[in-house]
């Protein structure tokens, strides 16, 4: 199975050097390109399940890839007659962005200000939460149970054998055909936030919680991950080379706007 991991494209909120998590954000003109980009880069490939996040930048480019694949003739209907459905955006809470509590919408400045939060992170950065809110710790727990159970519907296990619902299922077939059934299933797509998205990364490259900040991704970039046999590889990180010409285009719109750069 290969899971196809997107970050949302740029919102309004990540253009006003705030820290945003939870919070509502439409995408901008430039998130909405990344979005599209994003779409044409993963067209071939579907359709696909896509998972996303509840929030609303999500969504929207999870909205983008669906339509980018609604618009992909369906070869197998023309071969059976059947038309199959068409994937749809299935949104899941447990794959929103951090949950920022009481820091939510304010500026790196404020939190560097904080000695006590600032010390507290310097010590543990997996475990200490932000006021009313979360920790890494508590993301990445949620994150990974979202994961397991859109893994567990392809009848893969998070470490990339099978999971216990298709080893039954196998067990059974072997027992009525005197064959071992081990099909992965169908590939997946997941549309998050660079926490989540991080997190999954993180969790599957072994990086320790000190160096959990180490890896980034981009608005609009693609992972990928691939659970196949016992093993998970990470085929790629945040490629970007569909989002080529993009950005030199959202400098020129910003030029007018005077927007401080992305913050979250």
């Amino acid at each position: 199975m290969k899971l196809y991991l997107v970050r949302h494209g740029q919102s309004t909120g990540n253009v006003g050097g705030t820290l945003i998590g939870q919070s509502d954000h439409p995408l901008t003109e430039l998130g909405e390109a990344q979005a599209r980009a994003a779409a044409e880069r993963l067209a071939p490939f579907g359709p696909l399940p896509v998972h996303c996040s509840d929030l609303p930048r999500a969504v929207a480019t999870a909205e983008h890839i669906v339509r980018a694949w609604a618009k992909q003739p369906d070869p197998g209907a023309a071969l059976s007659g059947v038309v199959r459905a068409r994937p749809h955006v299935l949104p899941d809470p447990r794959l929103r962005e951090i949950d920022l509590g009481d820091y939510e919408g304010r500026s790196w400045e404020e939190f560097e200000a904080d000695e006590e939060l600032t010390a507290a992170f310097a010590d543990d950065p997996y475990r200490t939460a932000l006021p009313g809110g979360e920790s890494l710790a508590h993301l990445e727990a949620r994150v990974m149970a979202a994961l397991r159970d859109v893994l567990d519907a392809h009848g893969v296990g998070p470490d990339g054998g099978l999971s216990t619902d298709a080893v039954a299922s196998s067990d059974a077939s072997a027992m009525a055909t005197g064959f071992h059934i081990a099909e992965p299933g169908a590939n997946a797509c997941i549309v998050a936030h660079d926490g989540p998205i991080r997190a999954l990364l993180n969790h599957y490259l072994g990086v320790p919680p000190e160096k959990w900040w180490t890896l980034s991704t981009t608005h609009g970039g693609i992972s990928l991950l691939e659970f196949s046999g016992g093993w998970v590889n990470v085929r790629y990180v945040n490629t970007t080379g569909h989002l080529a010409g993009l950005d030199e285009r959202a400098v020129s719109a910003s030029s007018e706007r005077d927007d401080d750069p992305a913050a979250g």
